[in-house]
């Protein structure tokens, strides 16, 4: 057997033990972490530590599930990672649009789209309470 192969079992049995254990394991280079608390939901998450909604959920891929109902209390959690961490968010509130919210963040809304892949275009597929990434930099590759 390969020397990769040995290793990435033991990659995956530490990851089934530290899940086993209650720790999680964070993704490389994460510069901020949370700790889950009784009540908290994705965008509760997001909002409270200015990150976005899409931010949270692909920096967690393969942690939190699309729906985001299987988080768990004491779970560990990032935030962002090391130079894509984009902490300038603006919460959406009912009546909220993409432009309103570009123009408020003194952004264009191409740069708003950009920092929010999840975002469609025509910007129709946002709801009150998620978390959108407004800062002037673009942190999506």
């Amino acid at each position: 057997m390969h020397a990769s192969f040995f290793t990435a079992r033991l990659v995956a049995l530490a990851a089934i033990a530290s899940v086993v254990s209650g720790q999680s394991v964070l993704p490389a280079r994460c510069d901020r972490n949370v700790t889950v608390r009784a009540g908290d939901t994705c965008d509760a998450i997001s909002a409270a530590n200015s990150v976005s909604t899409y931010q949270l959920a692909t920096v967690n891929s393969g942690v939190i599930d699309s729906a985001c109902d299987n988080l768990y209390i004491g779970e560990i959690i990032c935030l962002g990672i090391s130079g894509q961490d984009c902490n300038v968010t603006h919460v959406l509130q009912t009546g909220d649009t993409c432009f309103s919210v570009a123009t408020a963040a003194g952004i264009p809304l191409n740069t708003l789209l950009a920092n929010n892949p999840n975002v469609n275009s025509n910007c129709t597929n946002v709801y009150p309470g998620e978390v959108l990434c407004t800062a002037s930099q673009i942190y999506v590759n």
